[in-house]
């Protein structure tokens, strides 16, 4: 599976507020690190492992409700907007993944 259908399911996930389908996209002992939302003031979302990866968008959906749309895929990366929180968020995501198709690192970063 190509890096951007990857995170095509990525943003499927994050807009049915889903965060085992997410998790079930990353590696067992992967990198996450969202600091798409710094120019809104909050802190950068980090998580470690796949099991981390799932209880970080837990507590995001538990408290906010996310909708994703994508701006542009590219090979390894896209742009997309987030609507959370009454804000609007443009971000950009690299994401590396393993033979297995796995997310094992994603960095997002305004945009």
């Amino acid at each position: 599976m190509k890096v951007s259908e990857i995170l095509e399911k990525y943003v499927a996930g994050l807009n049915a507020q889903d965060a085992d389908a997410i998790a079930e996209l990353y590696a067992e002992n992967c990198s996450f690190v969202d600091g798409g939302a710094r120019p809104n003031g909050f802190p950068d979302v980090v998580a470690n492992g796949r099991e981390g990866v799932r209880e970080a968008f837990k507590g995001v959906f538990k408290q906010f409700t996310v909708k994703a749309t994508i701006v542009k895929l590219n090979p390894n990366s896209m742009e997309y907007d987030v609507e959370l929180a009454g804000l609007f968020i443009p971000c950009i995501g690299a994401a590396t993944c393993d033979a297995d198709g796995k997310i094992t690192e994603y960095i997002v970063r305004p945009r």
